[in-house]
């Protein structure tokens, strides 16, 4: 019998941290209204923090 995990089919997902809203993540790192933009423009209105921890960094932001 093949676990759930162990089928080619079931997609992989990974730990994308709890959703908040872009502009609530853009206020707590201080980060640009361009930065800002280019957030919301590739996720929308909410998505993962660790996900837009990884994306911001990968533009230029400084680690904390």
């Amino acid at each position: 019998m093949m676990l759930d995990h162990e089928r080619e089919d079931v997609p992989r997902r990974s730990f994308l941290g709890r959703a908040v809203t872009i502009e609530a993540f853009a206020r707590k790192y201080r980060l640009d209204a361009e930065e800002t933009k280019r957030l919301q423009s590739q996720f929308g209105p909410t998505a993962g923090e660790i996900e837009l921890l990884q994306a911001a960094r990968r533009n230029g932001m400084p680690e904390e």
